[in-house]
């Protein structure tokens, strides 16, 4: 089974495409530095199709987009612009903030730990988290990996400061854990129900700084990224931090449903044509927070089979799904599964109808980025 995943509009996008073939932890993989490329396998007709998706109109943003068979890329492009200000293009080498895919390397770090043996999903939140114990022993590490734990999400309780919890106003991600846990008792018994927090990530990147003793960014950095290699990727938790080639977001200046974030939120656009610039000031992460390319999600994405991290029991937990009370069971860690056009695929977590997936190359020339 291959992976992929993409962005909304104006992101990245990595396909990995089923081959036919075992896994590459079942072959016998080729030597660093002399992997053979693969053959041609993308006619003209279909890469034309994919450029006519992804092209959009002169000076606007664009898209990262990559296709992976037998581990290696098949097609890798970029499309518009990474800094409108400048005229810098999207490259394979932009950097992208994931957004909610940032969750599939937050239950890495959890896995890892899992697999060192110093934590268990089965373990009470409040045995790492004191702050949780109002809760009671009840509220499980798996309820925060699953999305069932009952917590009340950070952006539907106040803050203190009356600002808004939106990019264009600082917070950290202490502050939005603090908001969250101030009720005195959860939404629904975990386990009894799904509901998608972001909250829940981000009380596992404290239980991961609480058991290895670093800060989060160290821990990815030291067991993740630089272990794979992944030298452009990053957990993003100073705001005031320069990112080598980051792409800057942007949306469509008459977008209503931006018009009305942004006047909710008493921040002041003129209207007509063209695009806002949206900027991340907010650096908060477990639910997001991952800054990586093109070319690193690559390397991610050959861990799946190579084992590099902890070996195949990695990929297993990673993609083990868990039965609880309520009826959803396709959640993975910080992935999940679906069945679409005839075949199982593995995908990032859906945060309101975000993200849109598919499958095969046809498909991903014909019907994505909608």
């Amino acid at each position: 089974m291959r992976r992929f995943c993409q962005l909304p509009t104006f992101g990245v996008l990595l396909a990995a495409l089923a081959a036919g073939v075992p896994p590459i932890s079942a072959q016998t993989a080729p030597p660093a530095g002399k992997r053979e490329r693969p053959g041609p396998w993308l006619d003209p007709g279909r890469e034309s199709a994919i450029n006519r998706l992804f092209s959009g109109p002169p000076n606007s943003p664009g898209y990262a987009v990559a296709l992976i068979k037998d581990d290696e890329f098949v097609f890798a492009n970029g499309y518009g612009l990474a800094n409108l200000d400048d005229g810098i293009p999207i490259t394979r080498t932009t950097s992208f903030h994931l957004a909610s895919l940032s969750k599939q390397f937050t239950a890495a770090a959890i896995a890892l730990l899992i697999l060192d043996g110093k934590i268990a999903l089965s373990d009470p939140v409040a045995k790492y988290l004191p702050e949780a114990s109002k809760y009671g022993s009840g509220l499980r590490i798996e309820h925060l990996v699953y999305m069932t734990s009952g917590l009340h999400e950070y952006t539907d309780e106040p803050r203190k400061n009356g600002s808004p919890w939106m990019a264009f106003y600082y917070f950290t991600r202490d502050e939005a854990i603090a908001a969250a846990l101030a009720p005195d008792q959860l939404e629904f018994a975990p386990g009894t129900k799904w509901a998608y927090r972001n909250i829940n990530y981000m009380l596992l990147t404290k239980i991961v700084e609480v058991v290895s003793h670093a800060s989060f960014a160290a821990f990815m950095r030291d067991r993740v990224f630089v272990p794979l290699g992944m030298s452009h990727s990053e957990i993003n938790d100073d705001s005031t931090e320069v990112v080598p080639h980051r792409a800057t977001g942007y949306a469509l200046r008459s977008d209503p449903r931006l018009l009305q974030d942004l006047a909710q939120a008493g921040v002041v656009i003129q209207p007509g044509a063209g695009w806002a610039r949206l900027v991340r000031v907010a650096p908060h992460f477990g639910g997001s927070g991952v800054f990586t390319t093109l070319n690193d999600l690559l390397l991610w994405d050959r861990n799946w089979y190579a084992g590099t991290l902890a070996g195949p029991r990695f990929t297993e937990l990673m993609n083990t799904r868990m039965k609880f009370e309520h009826d959803k069971d396709n959640d993975a860690m910080g992935l999940v599964f679906g069945w679409r056009y005839g075949r199982f695929y593995l995908h990032g977590p859906l945060s309101g109808g975000a993200l849109h997936h598919c499958l095969s190359l046809e498909h991903a020339a014909g019907r994505c980025g909608r």
